[in-house]
């Protein structure tokens, strides 16, 4: 009798069938995550192209504002019968605006008493023998509050004191004889603890001094 041949039984697989299905599921998150990812760069990027694309136009747009803003300025500086004094800012800033054909003189000095001296005329401002001619318009900044400028002139009895206003701010307006014998009318505008003055000398240009102080602009 022959001795019977062992068999052997073919391997089997035996990989547990959890580990098939999570090695799909992490395949396909990575494919998916790698899919998010490409549709969120090509946002990113469209967002990114619209925002500049935005930004560009807004800077067009701005400058072609710009542009018509100062073309309409310079049209109207053209066509305007005045041109301006603006005082530096530490001054005040305030702005004189005087006839276009008329002269101007102007003087800054910050360490004086006056710093600023503002003589404009129809024709020359012109110093004949060391003696300046009569002014249509002088303006001065003092350095002197509006009580201590107008203190003298209050005590005047040959000038007469009244109330005004330049741009808007109270001031004193003094008329009559003046002891430099020169000024025929002076109005003093405070500006904090300074004293902007309007002085006429020139009677024949009243009229020219009323419209200057109506067209001036100062920051109280």
């Amino acid at each position: 009798m022959m001795p019977e041949t062992p068999t052997h039984n073919a391997p089997q697989n035996t990989r547990n069938p959890l580990v098939t299905i999570l090695i799909v599921v992490l395949g396909l998150g990575s494919v998916i995550f790698g899919v998010l990812a490409v549709v969120a760069f090509s946002k990113a990027n469209t967002a990114a192209a619209t925002l500049n694309s935005q930004r560009q136009a807004a800077a067009d747009s701005a400058r072609i504002d710009q542009k018509k803003i100062d073309q309409t300025a310079a049209e109207l500086a053209s066509e305007s019968p005045f041109r301006s004094y603006v005082a530096p800012i530490e001054y005040g800033s305030f702005e004189i605006k005087f006839p276009k054909n008329w002269s101007g003189d102007v003087t800054e000095n910050r360490s004086n008493t006056i710093q600023v001296i503002l003589v404009v005329n129809p024709d020359f401002v012109k110093t004949q023998n060391n003696v300046a001619d009569l002014s249509a318009t002088k303006i001065t900044l003092n350095q002197r509050t509006l009580a201590e400028y107008t203190k003298d002139f209050l005590s005047n009895k040959d000038l007469k004191k009244s109330d005004t206003t330049v741009s808007g701010i109270p001031a004193i307006q003094f008329t009559g004889k003046f002891t430099d014998k020169r000024t025929k009318r002076m109005i003093a505008v405070p500006i904090r603890d300074k004293t902007l003055v309007f002085t006429n000398e020139d009677p024949t240009y009243n009229s020219e001094f009323d419209l200057i102080l109506a067209q001036s602009k100062i920051n109280p």
